[in-house]
């Protein structure tokens, strides 16, 4: 019983001839890694140094970043493709580097983030360029062109100034009455009584007026102003961290699961053309492999 169940425990097969057949054991394992350890170290090394290297002589990039206080609809202003042809008009440097405008459109969005501040109207808007200059020169761009942006149009203008003028009128015209009523002497001449509900309701359209009046200035005004700037763009001092070193030693990972996956795969194929019966399946990929190219 000992000896049928250590035959039962071993890890290599043994085929119908009797002839040990394709079990792999850990010496097999330790095997497979001795005979590829070149490989499988120098070809993740080699990519390590090739991705660190290649972001090691990436330009520097720099950040300025202003604080803002802006309705929502502002904020969504910044992403608008005629916002920002507007705001990419302004920086030439931009524009020389790109032979169509939407590419330099492109450019300026991706290098724009806007980043809202949790349960407030307060967004951090961000700039990356490749000089503190360009970084500063963009965003100072972007908030001269958010603040004409919240100014109405002409025509909307004129609007305003019309309601305006009749809501002043209005306003006088309600201030006066409300006064008379409201003047003891104005009881002892002929006048009749006025209630008590109607200087009340005198007084309430009164109020509103006030308020329809600094409404209609505050449109007047824009949605924004110099004021709602909390912080200018910031000049950079230090190019961003680029990063290199995590993403050479994920490149360097990935390739060596990858050679570890070869050489399994090619010490399977070699010990296959040993046999016949894993010559034909080798011989099968083959032929499936070739049947996929020619559907390709």
């Amino acid at each position: 019983m000992e000896l049928e169940s250590l035959k039962a425990t071993e890890t290599y097969t043994i085929d119908s001839d009797g002839n040990p057949g394709n079990g792999v054991d850990f010496l097999d394992i330790l095997l497979i890694l001795a005979k590829s350890i070149r490989v499988m170290v120098a070809v993740p090394l080699l990519g390590f140094f090739i991705v660190f290297s290649f972001f090691f002589l990436l330009p520097g990039r720099f950040e300025s970043e202003a604080i803002v206080q802006m309705p929502i609809e502002r904020s969504l202003l910044l992403q608008s493709a005629s916002f920002l042809d507007d705001a990419v008009k302004t920086n030439q440097w931009l524009l020389a580097q790109y032979e169509k405008q939407y590419q330099a459109r492109e450019k300026f969005k991706k290098s724009l983030r806007i980043v809202s501040i949790s349960g407030t109207d307060i967004y951090r808007l961000q700039y990356i360029a490749d000089t503190p200059d360009h970084a500063e020169e963009a965003l100072s761009s972007i908030l001269k062109k958010l603040l004409v942006a919240s100014k109405p149009s002409p025509g909307k203008l004129e609007e305003l100034k019309a309601q305006l003028l009749s809501q002043t009128i209005l306003q006088k015209t309600l201030q006066k009455l409300l006064e008379r009523f409201n003047d003891p002497s104005a009881g002892q001449g002929n006048s009749p009584e006025v209630p008590g509900q109607s200087v009340v309701a005198i007084a309430d359209a009164l109020e509103k007026s006030n308020q329809a009046i600094l409404a209609i200035e505050a449109s007047m005004n824009g949605s924004m102003s110099d004021s709602d700037i909390l912080q200018s763009p910031t000049r950079p001092d230090e190019p961003l961290a680029k990063g290199s070193l995590s993403k050479a030693v994920a490149a360097a990972v990935i390739l060596f699961f990858i050679m570890l996956m070869w050489a399994f795969v090619r010490e399977a194929l070699q010990r296959a053309a040993l046999e016949e019966r894993g010559i034909k399946k080798i011989q099968s990929i083959k032929s499936l492999l070739s049947v996929r190219r020619t559907l390709l």
